[in-house]
């Protein structure tokens, strides 16, 4: 190899090891136009997510209304294209194009905010969303649950959810719905270790502790226990909404092998995550990433300094794979919870 072409190999090494982490911190000024800063991207999608939208409960994972129409509005400002996740499954699977900056806008938790205040701004703008729903919370909204959630968590169970009435309109004029488990949003001990919260995780992540027989689920009760939940989730889904589930969003963001093995020899293909990134025709297991935009601090300008960010890196990845060990944290695709927030009061914290 001769020196320059030596040279020209550590110069990149240094521009991906450095600059995409200086390009996240670098303030741009919030009246710069966008396309200034990063041309943009094609055949790769943005995801988006959001929970819950009000005017006066707060949390980690609510906006205003007022702040979610500024960043449906900048999106259109800056030529992003809203795009159905159902478009986006068919670019996976080889079946559709999607235009230049393809946007898709998710919700979690099935909160009744996204029909009383996102549906009607989406709909304004002839935008297109995806919410997923935690079935039971829909079928019997005064249940209390299994015994094995965080008792403290009640803030979110008590917030009002979408119906089916509500959801077979929104339906019809291009919203989509799909599950976030049955009854499986919660965390559970999985051991009997004190304090209980350094001994829990995500219900479907692995076997939970069986407080009432003194012992841990075996692997086989787990798999049985993930298999109805999900099964019960698609099938009352189809049921009530009438068209095929095939897309699922992880409580929390956390699976396991055995979770994920379930949930796809039950037809589901398509999983939603919180690892952050863009997503592109390279992924083939059905694993899509997500860029959190339900944060009260994450301004319009901010969520496009974020999209271009991932653009970026995910250009970095496509161009330098071949030949360049970097930093797992940018080449890896982060499949990990959210903060997890636990503080009491009246604040929402819905993942």
């Amino acid at each position: 190899m001769n020196i320059t072409g030596l040279a020209g190999i550590i110069k990149t090494i240094l521009l991906l090891l450095f600059i995409p982490k200086l390009y996240y911190f670098y303030p741009v000024p919030a009246h710069r136009e966008a396309a200034f800063i990063h041309p943009g991207y094609e055949n790769r999608v943005a995801v988006l997510m959001y929970h819950h939208i009000s005017n006066t409960e707060h949390g980690p994972a609510v906006i205003t209304p007022r702040l979610f129409r500024a960043q449906l509005d900048i999106l259109k400002k800056e030529g992003y294209h809203v795009i159905s996740s159902e478009r986006l499954a068919r670019f996976l699977s080889g079946k559709d194009t999607v235009p230049p900056r393809a946007v898709v806008i998710t919700f979690d938790d099935g909160y009744e905010s996204f029909y009383t205040c996102a549906y009607p701004e989406l709909k304004k703008r002839n935008m297109q969303a995806t919410c997923f729903v935690i079935v039971k919370s829909i079928e019997n909204t005064k249940a209390t649950g299994n015994k094995n959630k965080l008792a403290s968590r009640p803030a979110w169970k008590q917030i009002p959810k979408v119906t089916w009435a509500q959801m077979r309109e929104m339906q019809a004029h291009g919203m989509s719905f799909y599950p976030h488990s049955y009854d499986s949003h919660y965390l559970a001990r999985v051991s009997p270790g004190v304090p209980a919260s350094r001994h829990m995780k995500p219900a479907l992540a692995g076997p939970i502790w069986l407080d009432e027989q003194n012992r841990r689920e075996t692997q086989a009760e787990y798999e049985a226990r993930v298999k109805e939940d999900l099964l019960k989730a698609k099938e009352v889904m189809e049921i009530n909404l009438g068209r095929p589930v095939d897309q699922l969003c992880w409580p929390y963001g956390v699976d396991s092998p055995a979770a994920l093995r379930i949930a796809r020899s039950l037809g589901y293909k398509y999983f939603y995550y919180t690892g952050r990134g863009i997503n592109d025709s390279s992924i083939r297991d059905g694993r899509i990433r997500r860029i959190n935009a339900g944060n009260p601090h994450v301004t319009p300008e901010v969520l496009i300094r974020q999209i271009e960010k991932f653009s970026l890196l995910d250009e970095v990845q496509q161009n330098c794979r071949p030949f360049i060990p970097l930093d797992p944290v940018i080449m890896v695709p982060f499949f990990v919870t959210l903060d997890y927030y636990l503080s009491p009061g009246p604040e929402i914290q819905p993942l």
